[in-house]
């Protein structure tokens, strides 16, 4: 029953504040816009006045959330998906789960997307609901003085990660009001360990996340709190009252057609910004360099929406009989027409995509493909720069403005030629939102079931796993996904989930580490500090002394036994032995070797360390199949694996950058004598190394 109220709870606080970054966001982008039309009432439609104040509100929003995330917590800065997928991957990445990391993740974006930037606020709710997930299952923080004994049994590695899993479904839900679709996101995306009883715990934290924000976002809109009606950070908005609902046989074709164009502009996407963030890491890589940036990147979307706005439009005549669900904007237009580009560039990005999808009034061609073209630049360029920053909104308001585009080319074709048609440019948007995200994301079931639970209609899932298939067929045989990209970009140890085929032709033996370094089961502590103080290895191997391999300890252990100075005479007994609390003490904080003072008479002691090894650890025989041991780390979340002889006896190790290096550590083996043997490897492809310590 624990773990289901600690998911109640994750529940709950994400919807919470999901709820305070959206109502903040709202009255902001409001206050940007009111001021803007203020300044143009004023002076009678003039250029320069509101042109300057809404350029200044977007720079001080943009440099503010830049701040916060160059200066105070880099580690927050995007989406934070990918770090997500690493976590929940088994690898653990400094700092992403902190008190710290949520508030500048929660007010970073909250500035950012106030500011204008090509970024949505879906993606970082992902990365919220896991750091709640992580800080509420521990029943502690180191943040803030608070520690308490009801879920000290869940403050290990593997709970933890089966609790961020349900955070990153609920994050999903309170983004787009999809319960179902976060777990099979978490499941498709992130977890690498997955079980049915997890299952059930994360769809109820999704459906608690769902329900509590639909309750708070319909009390405050309507000021009736006894009614429920559709709350998400992001609503597309009811498809089946519009005319000409649904499609026909024939046009699944064309959007098949569509997610062709998806598949290829994301992959251009991806590659593009790849070599920018390249770029990035080589020339703006200080927090001044990466500050400024943003800022200028917040002015030119600025620069762009307002000018683009101003001279490229055209007014179109509001229909007040249509059943629209959409907002149009005014913006330099007589009273009864609307800016048809200021209706999806002047405004916030989750009602541009509404607009799109849902306003029966045209937008002009020439509109959508200078919204187009533009908006997909800025869109490349912000992706990566130090903020918060998601890119699912960018990308479904790109693909729907796409979308329609050839819709409205569709009907111009068949009106060309007198064919009857019944295309509605609306379900083009929203087929063309599906394809684009698809192509950037490259994700099918998930995405499917998110974009059905967004629009309620169950009659568009044929063509939205159509498109999206086809983009992810299309955008894979250029690339990786965007996240995947940004993961081999920063050098994680990411392990896909199948082997590469290349690992077929290797065994254990062929990339295992060696020689390695070892302890006895009773070892003196000089020697135990030094190896510590000389190495960063995260494990150590304990044999007899003819080499037989009897169990494991970790680094950890053996600070924590130093600190504890249970140490003993030669030939002596512990007279004290440690208990797993001893351990877990600090737990997630690991424990630091700079606290650990030792006189010489400490020294020269000894440790025990047979009570505190692990004596089953997972073990590979040095001629089992490379892709076995792949299988092992994947779906174990281990970080290093021993390779024993027929005799048990320790002949190398494993690590996740063996694996995640593969051509690179084979390239820097070589045969001496006619024994392969591993010479000048990096210290980061080495978790552990050879040499028995007695």
């Amino acid at each position: 029953m624990a773990r289901w109220f600690v998911a109640f709870i994750i529940g709950v606080i994400t919807a919470l504040i999901a709820f305070g970054v959206d109502i903040t966001t709202k009255y902001l982008i409001q206050l940007k816009f009111y001021v803007t039309d203020l300044l143009k009432d004023k002076c009678n439609d003039c250029f320069w006045a509101p042109f300057l104040g809404y350029l200044g509100l977007c720079g001080v929003f943009v440099c503010l959330a830049a701040v916060l995330v160059c200066f105070i917590e880099p580690v927050a800065g995007g989406s934070g998906i990918s770090e997500i997928k690493c976590y929940l991957n088994g690898v653990k990445i400094p700092r992403i789960l902190r008190f710290k990391t949520l508030l500048v993740k929660s007010i970073g974006v909250t500035l950012s997307v106030s500011g204008g930037l090509a970024a949505g606020k879906e993606g970082p709710m992902i990365h919220t609901g896991s750091i709640i997930a992580a800080g509420v299952s521990q029943g502690k923080s180191t943040s803030f003085p608070i520690t308490t004994n009801f879920l000290k049994s869940f403050r290990n590695d593997r709970e933890k990660r089966d609790f961020v899993s349900g955070g990153a479904a609920a994050g999903v839900a309170a983004a787009f009001g999809a319960p179902v679709g976060g777990v099979l996101f978490s499941l498709e995306e992130g977890a690498s360990f997955w079980n049915q009883s997890l299952t059930w715990r994360s769809l109820f934290c999704s459906m608690i996340t769902a329900f509590t924000l639909i309750f708070f976002l319909s009390g405050f809109r309507t000021g009736r709190w006894d009614t429920l009606s559709g709350g998400a950070l992001i609503n597309f908005g009811e498809f089946h009252t519009q005319k000409n609902h649904g499609y026909t046989i024939l046009q699944l074709p064309l959007f098949a057609i569509l997610g062709a164009i998806g598949g290829l502009l994301g992959a251009m996407f991806i590659t593009v910004n790849h070599k920018l963030t390249l770029f990035r890491r080589k020339y703006i890589n200080t927090p001044p360099r990466r500050c400024l940036e943003a800022t200028v990147v917040g002015l030119v979307t600025a620069l762009s929406s307002f000018l683009l706005s101003y001279y490229v439009h055209q007014c179109r005549y509001v229909n007040r009989n249509s059943n629209e669900l959409g907002q149009t904007y005014q913006f330099y237009c007589e009273k009864g027409y609307y800016n048809d580009m200021a209706t999806i560039f002047f405004t916030g990005q989750e009602e541009a995509v509404k607009n799109l999808f849902h306003i029966d009034g045209e937008f002009s061609h020439s509109t959508l493909v200078v919204f187009i073209i533009v908006f997909y630049i800025l869109a490349i360029w912000t992706y990566g720069i130090g903020v918060v920053s998601g890119l699912f909104v960018p990308s479904l308001l790109t693909g729907a403005a796409i979308g329609r585009l050839m819709g409205l080319i569709l009907l111009d074709v068949c009106a060309h030629f007198n064919w009857p048609t019944d295309i509605n440019p609306s379900t083009f948007a929203l087929i063309g939102a599906a394809s684009f995200l698809g192509g950037i994301a490259r994700m099918t079931i998930s995405l499917t079931v998110i974009l059905i639970e967004c629009t309620d209609d169950i009659t568009y899932a044929l063509p939205i796993m159509l498109c999206l298939i086809v983009a992810k067929w299309v955008g894979d045989l250029f690339n990786e996904g965007i996240y995947d990209t940004h993961i081999h970009i920063k050098h994680t140890p990411f392990l896909e989930p199948e082997p590469p085929i290349s690992m077929r032709k290797y065994r254990a033996h062929n990339v295992m580490s060696r020689p390695v370094v070892s302890f006895e089961q009773i070892v003196k502590v000089e020697q135990v500090y030094q190896t510590l103080c000389d190495t960063s290895h995260n494990g150590f191997p304990i044999v007899l002394t003819d080499g037989t391999f009897t169990g494991l300890i970790l680094r950890d252990q053996l600070i924590t036994l130093l600190k504890e100075r249970v140490f003993i005479e030669k030939g002596q007994q512990a007279s004290r032995l440690l208990t797993l609390e001893h351990f877990k003490s600090e737990y997630p904080r690991a424990p630091n070797l700079d606290d650990v003072i030792l006189n010489n008479y400490e020294r020269n002691l000894f440790i025990d360390l047979q009570p505190y090894m692990n004596q089953t650890p997972y073990l590979i025989q040095h001629n089992s199949p490379l892709s076995r041991v792949y299988r092992l780390f994947r779906t174990m979340g281990l970080r290093h694996l021993v390779v024993v002889n027929p005799r048990n006896k320790v002949v190398g190790i494993i690590t996740r950058w063996d694996l995640c290096n593969l051509e690179y550590t084979m390239t820097k083996r070589r045969r001496v004598n006619g024994n392969e043997q591993f010479v000048d490897l990096d210290s980061s492809l080495d978790d552990v190394s050879l040499t028995t310590i007695n």
